[in-house]
């Protein structure tokens, strides 16, 4: 690795590696006025620099003309003073960018972060978690059928296309409260295990959840998204394509919380 020689203000400095150099030469790195390599993100120092008092030879340049010396040494004078407070300026510049980058990305966003996204975060999951459990206590017990629900409001009510989203969403996030809190509302005798198995994998009802899915991909908000996937244990797309949703598939959920199809009961899974 050789070294490398430069010139600032008058003093050269001597950058003892390419990898330094390199730094430098692509302002990674800058030369501050203690004669430091300094490192621009992070701020640090990379290396203490050797550095000597440049010969300038324009001393003789001057000499050579003497009706130009005066004005000359006024006009160095004048460049080097604006080139160091320039210099200055830039260095003074950086440090304070990089001390507001840091800050701020450090400092002021943890605590946005911690203080106000995360609470309001749980809070609104909160809420959310507690009407979804309501709404599906109320709709289990009045034993209503989906598929009237789902009719009604075609045939004598005008919708947008938000609205009917929105309806359509709903119908989703019911099955899948269903589906998700199976064996919790079972065993709290809210629901009888064998009309929820027969509602979730009713031919209609799959054809139904399978439409809405494969019609809009964006019809299931991210969470509701993540809690399918990890209840089906799979991806519900393939290449952009649904993968439609099984009978066979809900039945190994409800197996899988101890409910056995050949004796239709539910039983305590102790081996976990």
């Amino acid at each position: 690795m050789a070294e490398h020689r430069v010139r600032k203000n008058n003093i050269i400095y001597i950058i003892p590696d390419d990898e330094l150099f390199r730094k430098w030469k692509d302002d990674e790195a800058f030369i501050d006025e203690y004669g430091r390599l300094m490192n621009r993100k992070p701020h640090r120092v990379l290396r203490e620099l050797k550095h000597y008092v440049e010969d300038a030879p324009t001393v003789q340049q001057r000499t050579s003309v003497p009706p130009a010396t005066p004005t000359g040494r006024r006009s160095s004078i004048k460049d080097y003073l604006k080139d160091t407070a320039r210099d200055t300026a830039m260095e003074a510049s950086d440090i304070i960018i990089d001390w507001a980058v840091d800050k701020f990305f450090y400092e002021v966003l943890p605590n946005v972060w911690h203080e106000h996204i995360v609470p309001f975060y749980h809070r609104t999951k909160k809420a959310l978690t507690s009407k979804e459990l309501k709404a599906d206590a109320v709709l289990a017990k009045s034993k209503a059928s989906t598929d009237i629900a789902v009719k009604q409001p075609k045939a004598y009510t005008k919708m947008t296309q938000e609205e009917a989203d929105a309806e359509k969403r709903k119908v989703l996030y019911h099955w899948m409260g269903m589906l998700s809190s199976l064996k919790k509302l079972h065993d709290a005798g809210e629901i009888d295990i064998d009309t929820t198995l027969a509602q979730l994998t009713d031919p209609e009802m799959l054809k139904r959840v399978n439409g809405f899915l494969r019609e809009n991909p964006n019809l299931l908000e991210t969470d509701k998204y993540i809690v399918l996937h990890g209840v089906l244990g799979r991806d519900l797309y393939e290449e952009q394509q649904l993968v439609p949703i099984r009978a066979a598939e809900i039945t190994a959920v409800a197996e899988k919380y101890g409910y056995d199809p050949r004796n239709d009961k539910m039983e305590d899974n102790h081996n976990g």
